[in-house]
């Protein structure tokens, strides 16, 4: 890349130095003079794209002060002129209005001195439209360049804004959801825990009564109807109303069904656990669940000649690594490879205090990685969940 770049910037000068040269020819030149002030006046050129503006001056300087010492003969501009013409673009281009303008105008100004020496009997008359010419010429592709360039500077930071704000209303979506489900599960979960509350301490005036039998009756049907009303809370986030929906919550013990699955419908994949299991908790085995469910949904969705997948859990020490693997070219249109579908994931998984990454690998494929801490989800040994420490 900094060949390149060097190249870029070296060969046109090289190139417009030698070029500028090869009119004297027909005046008997190059004379030694006439290559000295051609490198003069090129040489600032290889900093046009950092400074035009000096550049521009240096060059300036040295064509017309060649100029002024042979009395104002039209053919030494010849020797390093184009050098002039060329930075007038970089400095149109990068430089502000006010200052382009001087620019032009100085460079106008030859034309005007050449026409002048003209009406004042010196040969060169004919000479003046042809330079008036091309340092417009020269003006208005600096301002083209200029145009194009803030064109694609607005598109660039057009794009980057959408990008932000698309970000922030899902930030603002997740956030306003979920405030949403807090209150709703805090109204249901704390009427119902009142009343079950109000319920067992009745029940406790009167153990053993049919008053207290009753009462406990009661305790079930309300913890059952709370269940109830939080299942169906939860479900309005649901778009498929199979009764499928309403079956216990898929854990690790599925992955082979998804796996095989994903086998069915035409991709070779493997599911490998290394290390010891360990109970988790619903919750935890559901996230896990749902993240190889996804990657391997990717997968089969997006990636371009895709030959093989493998599901790897390797259960460590102190944690759960998941990784879901696949050898195919992420397609040119694929957002779900690292956009919605991912977010979904790492919300999952960060109820654990996990984490999730996602990305191309180098030897080419695509590679979905999350660390689940143990410590966030232990169990006890019949498989109750209890309080992280």
């Amino acid at each position: 890349m900094q060949v390149r770049s060097a190249v870029g910037t070296v060969g046109p000068v090289v190139a417009g130095a030698v070029l500028s040269v090869g009119p004297l020819l027909r005046f008997g030149g190059p004379t030694p003079a006439d290559v000295v002030v051609t490198l003069l006046a090129w040489a600032p050129a290889l900093a046009r794209a950092r400074a035009p503006l000096p550049a521009f001056g240096v060059s300036v300087a040295v064509v017309v002060g060649w100029w002024l010492v042979h009395g104002l003969e039209l053919r030494y501009l010849l020797p390093a002129g184009a050098a002039v013409l060329l930075l007038l673009v970089w400095v149109v281009d990068r430089c502000a209005p006010r200052t382009a303008a001087a620019a032009v105008a100085t460079c106008l100004a030859v034309p005007v001195l050449a026409g002048a020496a003209a009406l004042a009997g010196r040969p060169g008359g004919a000479a003046v439209v042809p330079l008036a010419a091309v340092t417009v010429t020269a003006a208005v592709v600096g301002r083209d360049r200029r145009t194009r360039r803030a064109y694609l500077e607005a598109l660039e930071d057009r794009a980057a804004r959408a990008e932000r704000e698309r970000d922030a209303r899902a930030r603002v979506a997740v956030v306003e959801e979920r405030a949403r489900i807090a209150r709703e599960l805090h109204d249901v979960v704390a009427h119902n825990l009142s009343v079950m509350t109000a319920l067992a301490d009745g029940a406790g005036f009167a153990p053993g009564t049919g008053q207290a039998r009753e009462a406990v009756a009661q305790i079930a049907a309300t913890g059952r109807q709370a269940l109830a009303e939080m299942h169906r809370l939860v479900g309005v986030l649901r778009t498929d109303d199979d009764p499928a929906e309403r079956a216990p919550a898929p854990g690790l013990a599925d992955l082979t069904g998804v796996v095989e699955q994903v086998r069915a419908a035409g991709l070779p994949t493997v599911l490998r656990v290394t290390g010891r299991p360990r109970p988790l908790p619903a919750g935890a085995q559901l996230a896990v669940h749902r993240l190889v469910q996804e990657a391997l949904t990717n997968t089969l969705r997006h990636a371009r000649g895709a030959r093989s997948a493998e599901v790897r859990l390797d259960w460590r020490a102190a944690e759960l690594a998941v990784e879901v693997t696949d050898d195919g070219a992420p397609a040119a249109a694929a957002p779900d490879r690292a956009g919605h579908g991912l977010v979904g994931m790492r919300e999952r998984v960060a109820a654990w205090d996990g984490s999730v990454t996602a990305g191309p690998r180098p030897a080419g494929g695509w590679r979905v990685a999350a660390v689940l801490p143990l410590a966030a989800a232990r169990v006890e040994e019949d498989g109750a969940p209890v309080a992280a420490p």
